[in-house]
């Protein structure tokens, strides 16, 4: 199912991206970044605030749980669990529009500035 979210776009990719940056570094070069785990943190806890539409939230609900096991266990020690977290991050991520222009747009612009 496809579905587009505007409004909450960067409060929801900001810790996505954070996420997927921890994940990715350890998944495809096997680096545990510096603070990864107050990065988990961070995003979990964003990610919590969130007043999410129902979409968003049912998948929500299921990585939460996944990054909070990471947290508990370490990278090292949940393989299974990183692969669920980055394919939960990345359907998420390819479903959220974030507001301004894309790569296919023919204007880059954000529109006029109006500084009165």
């Amino acid at each position: 199912m496809l579905w587009v979210v505007e409004m909450y776009a960067a409060d929801l990719a900001d810790p996505l991206l954070d996420v997927r940056n921890v994940v990715e570094s350890f998944r495809s070069y096997h680096i545990t970044p510096p603070g990864w785990d107050e990065t988990l943190r961070d995003a979990i806890a964003a990610l919590s605030r969130l007043g999410a539409p129902d979409q968003v939230s049912t998948v929500l609900s299921a990585l939460l749980p996944a990054l909070e096991l990471l947290l508990t266990d370490g990278l090292d020690s949940s393989p299974l669990v990183v692969e669920k977290v980055a394919t939960h991050v990345v359907s998420i991520l390819k479903e959220t529009k974030i507001p301004g222009p894309s790569p296919e747009d023919d204007d880059w612009s954000f529109g006029e500035a109006n500084a009165s």
